[in-house]
């Protein structure tokens, strides 16, 4: 069927093609005017003919009266009626010495006299012989196949306007004839090897000239399929190689380059546009999934020294000023972050960079988060908090990292197990963020957090996909539900802001640890584990 289809679209497009309509109307026109021109000469050709006949026939009819009277008078006989019957055979032989080819000699009143009496059964009835009864000469032109051209004629033999006698006759005119067709033959036949001649070179001109627009027409279906997949097509327009040309077609082929270059430039900024505006949404929706993650960790700091606050009364001074402390710190932090909300505006361009101390602020993290360990029986045991380890950056960022990876440990940790906290300046992390064994205790160190959990672990393929916006761990090994999968995508680009490194390492069944790296300041104050 589809073939079938497609054939009769080649059909129906060669039908409306420019060149089947200049073939059409180069060979009819040619056609008729062949045909008219071999009908025209043909009746040309009779006419002359009949015209060289009549001729003849008129020094027929002169011959043929002097003929019978110089019979007649060289046999001492008075030319009249008698005479002619009399020496009719005399008279017969004469005439067809002269070239008669069949003769009949008639009386006056039709009689035949000398002829075979067959064929002048068949001459009688004739047009000629009819006309010769009433004393008038007359011919008729026979024409037959083959080049066939017979004469009949009749004529009456009148003396001093006294009638003697009819003669008829028949010429043959065959060869003229056919000479005179041969030559219309090869006329026509040289007229027809020129028309067609020029036709196939008219032909052939008019498909080298429609060629090219053929190819770009081909191109431009094929254009328009590549710029619907969002391709370059003015690649495939110039593997016509046509810009050589200075006829119309290569002014079309320009013109066909210049439009595609303006369509494509055209098509690039619609996608340079769409791609822009999917960003944008992107950004727009991470940036509010982004504010609810923020929010979140504050309100549950909060949430959790009131209501210890609460169940131990004001009877714990340390728990109140601890509690207060946090609450204070954590519900600045909140409002900030909604005034910036608010405002519309980028939290990470209106705080500025500072010198800090990341074990103050790992300490302060550990302290608030101490609290959601405690709920689910797990412990935070950290090494080398104790010390000074400064580093350039922004400190809620910072924090929002430590909370974050912290978190994590808490709720994928198993119950009952210590989770290890470990700080201090090691050597640049390789490419795969594992610690290097060296101490470098000087400005071009690193400072290094690890946060260890023993848990279910992670496999290997989900920990090169971990830091992927939206991307969660399985469900099933959390102990708190409503994760955004946001967390460490959040942690991995802060990170980044910070020139540091983020990186994980799990053994399924085993120790899950995350590591964390800050470029270090320009001192390193060396302390005491905790």
């Amino acid at each position: 069927m589809a073939w079938g289809i497609s054939m009769y679209r080649k059909k129906h497009s060669f039908v409306h093609s420019i060149l089947f309509r200049i073939s059409f109307w180069i060979l009819m026109p040619g056609i008729v005017g062949m045909l008219f021109t071999a009908y025209f000469v043909r009746i040309q050709m009779q006419y002359h003919i009949e015209r060289q006949i009549t001729e003849e026939m008129q020094r027929v009819r002169d011959n043929g009266l002097l003929y019978v009277r110089q019979t007649l008078l060289l046999n001492d006989s008075r030319v009249d009626a008698a005479g002619f019957a009399q020496y009719r055979e005399e008279i017969a032989r004469q005439l067809k010495g002269a070239g008669y080819r069949e003769v009949f000699l008639c009386g006056p009143d039709g009689e035949l006299l000398a002829g075979e009496e067959e064929s002048f059964e068949t001459r009688r009835v004739q047009e000629d012989f009819m006309q010769a009864q009433k004393q008038a000469g007359a011919f008729t032109v026979h024409y037959g196949s083959g080049g066939q051209c017979q004469v009949y004629f009749s004529m009456p033999v009148i003396w001093k306007e006294q009638p003697v006698g009819i003669i008829s006759s028949t010429f043959d005119y065959g060869e003229l004839y056919g000479g005179q067709l041969d030559t219309i033959r090869r006329m026509i036949g040289i007229t027809v090897a020129v028309f067609t001649l020029i036709c196939l070179v008219i032909w052939f001109t008019v498909y080298r000239i429609l060629s090219p627009i053929r190819s770009l027409s081909r191109a431009a279906n094929e254009i328009s399929a590549h710029l619907t997949g969002g391709q370059q097509g003015s690649a495939i327009l110039g593997k016509l190689q046509l810009e050589g040309r200075k006829d119309e077609i290569g002014e079309l082929y320009l013109n066909d380059m210049e439009m595609l270059r303006v369509i494509e430039e055209q098509f690039r900024k619609i996608q340079e546009d769409r791609n822009r505006i999917l960003a944008l949404w992107s950004s727009r929706q991470e940036f509010y999934n982004n504010v609810t993650h923020e929010l979140k960790t504050p309100l549950t700091t909060i949430s959790g020294f009131a209501q210890l606050m609460e169940k131990n009364g004001p009877g714990d001074e340390d728990l109140f000023y601890t509690g207060t402390e946090h609450i204070l710190r954590e519900s600045t932090r909140l409002h900030r972050m909604v005034v910036q909300l608010l405002e519309l505006q980028n939290r990470t361009d209106m705080e500025e960079v500072g010198l800090l101390d990341l074990a103050q602020i790992l300490k302060s993290v550990c302290e608030t988060m101490g609290i959601k360990a405690g709920r689910y029986g797990n412990t935070l045991v950290t090494e080398g908090i104790n010390g000074h380890f400064p580093v350039l950056g922004k400190e809620d960022r910072i924090r929002q990292v430590l909370i974050n990876i912290i978190d994590n440990a808490i709720k994928y940790g198993e119950p009952g197990k210590p989770i290890l906290i470990r700080i201090a300046v090691q050597g640049e992390p390789g490419n795969h963020g594992h610690m290097e064994t060296t101490v470098q205790e000087n400005q071009d160190g690193w400072v290094w957090i690890t946060v260890s959990n023993q848990g279910e672990g992670i496999r290997q393929e989900e920990l090169e996909t971990i830091f992927e916006p939206f991307y969660r761990v399985d469900k099933g090994r959390s102990r708190e539900l409503g994760s955004s999968g946001l967390g460490l995508s959040i942690v991995a680009r802060i990170m980044e802001e910070h020139g540091g490194r983020i990186s994980a390492d799990s053994i399924p069944g085993g120790t899950t640890t995350f590591t964390v790296c800050f470029p270090a300041a320009n001192q390193y104050i060396p302390a005491g584990n905790s």
